[in-house]
């Protein structure tokens, strides 16, 4: 921000969303940042929910009604009005910008697996956002060839290429692990706890994993579903708000073929997930699905604005209540917590950030006795982002692997 209030450029930062120059008091940014750790399975899985959900939305004919699902998941239900029009208003947990549609255009039904209010489709949207926002840097992408959005005198700031290696860096990043030290007590605390944290209904949204299957791969037919795609089926278009690049013939900044990366390969960054029986599956703790966690518009977990919805309309600046199920895995590494940070423990957001649809999980945690609340403390501390290179995703406290103990720990319980 320059906080300079002579300049009127709305990409200049000098104002905030509803046109008002900023000052050093009012300016912040209600975001918390998270590691990008295991990225790659995660919009994988993605796109499969959104593939399966797109083909049960094209078996509905005019006039019915069907409950869509993935990976055990619950969406609601979409009607297809007799006139050939869509009812959405019975769909759960699917992001605004996925549900528009028309007589002659369906919902999208995309899953969004990024950003905390469940609007960016892929890595590459998010990377040309965040260069931009973040960085003050323009990408071909996102503003074609031969432009200077922000006026600072430099065209082609990033090329296609840039961002696809940018991308392809983050996909690529080790995947987050179990830290389960030695110690009896510990261990018997991080058990229990595990135990606790289903039986409250936690897991009921932060599902403890998730199938990447073998047999869908909307980006690559054919192939597995951890072969990832750059760029990505379902990426925003050219000609919509937000372009980035699609799959297609060589087109820059348009469109180019496809990257294909297999994301269980031994010669990416350690740890990894592999395939058993056919299935990768990715325990992030999620169900990429967008709740309420909010008891009404004053909840101070609210949020002032709502971004699933058009920038400046009564809808943007109505506020948002609706937040992604924070993904856990690397929780521990990745304080302070919530979706804004506000929190500096991760009691107090059990207990502070948890209202709307999570209340009776909330609830239920508060009612446990003092010692069995810190058991559920104890196992989220550790879910951990481990050193690259480590060999295997459940270690000790000096980075040991222990990982065949903890499957035959699990075993026994």
């Amino acid at each position: 921000m320059t906080f300079d209030h002579t300049d009127t450029m709305p990409t200049g930062d000098a104002m905030d969303e509803a046109g008002t120059m900023v000052t050093m008091e009012n300016a912040f940014n209600e975001r918390k940042t998270i590691g990008m750790n295991g990225s790659g399975f995660i919009e994988m899985l993605a796109r499969q929910m959104t593939a399966d959900l797109q083909a049960q939305r094209d078996v509905i004919p005019a006039g019915a009604s069907a409950a869509l699902s993935t990976k055990g998941i619950s969406f609601g239900t979409l009607v297809h009005n007799s006139d050939g029009s869509w009812n959405t208003s019975k769909v759960q947990g699917i992001p605004a910008p996925s549900l528009t549609s028309s007589k002659t255009s369906p919902p999208s039904l995309i899953i969004r697996p990024f950003h905390q209010v469940g609007n960016v489709i892929s890595v590459r949207q998010f990377t040309n956002n965040a260069f931009n926002h973040h960085h003050g840097i323009q990408s071909e992408d996102r503003f074609g060839l031969g432009t200077d959005q922000d006026g600072d005198g430099f065209a082609n700031e990033l090329t296609a290429a840039d961002i696809t290696a940018a991308t392809l860096f983050q996909i690529a990043m080790n995947v987050p692990g179990r830290v389960i030290p030695r110690d009896a007590a510990v261990q018997g605390a991080i058990a229990s706890g595990e135990r606790l944290f289903g039986s409250v209904g936690c897991t009921t949204c932060h599902v403890p994993a998730l199938p990447l299957a073998s047999d869908n791969n909307p980006g690559a037919p054919g192939k597995p579903g951890w072969m990832y795609t750059e760029p990505g089926p379902y990426n925003p278009v050219i000609g919509s708000n937000a372009p980035n690049l699609i799959p297609g013939p060589v087109n820059y900044p348009v469109s180019a073929p496809p990257l294909v990366i297999d994301l269980t390969s031994d010669r990416l960054p350690q740890p990894r997930l592999k395939a058993v029986a056919g299935i990768v599956w990715v325990p992030a703790y999620t169900d990429l699905k967008l709740h309420n966690l909010c008891d009404g518009p004053n909840d101070p977990n609210a949020e002032p604005l709502d971004q699933n919805q058009p920038a400046g309309s009564a809808g943007f600046f109505a506020g948002n209540q609706q937040f992604i199920t924070r993904k856990l895995w690397g929780l521990y590494n990745q304080g302070p917590f919530g979706h804004s940070g506000k929190f500096t423990t991760m009691r107090e957001a059990i207990n502070l950030g948890h209202n709307g649809e999570a209340t009776m999980a909330r609830l239920a945690f508060q009612a446990l006795p003092a010692p069995q609340q810190d058991t559920v403390i104890e196992f989220l501390k550790s879910l951990q982002i481990l050193p690259p290179g480590t060999p295997c995703r459940v270690v000790d406290e000096r980075n040991n692997c222990r990982e065949g103990e903890e499957n035959d720990a699990r075993n026994q319980r």
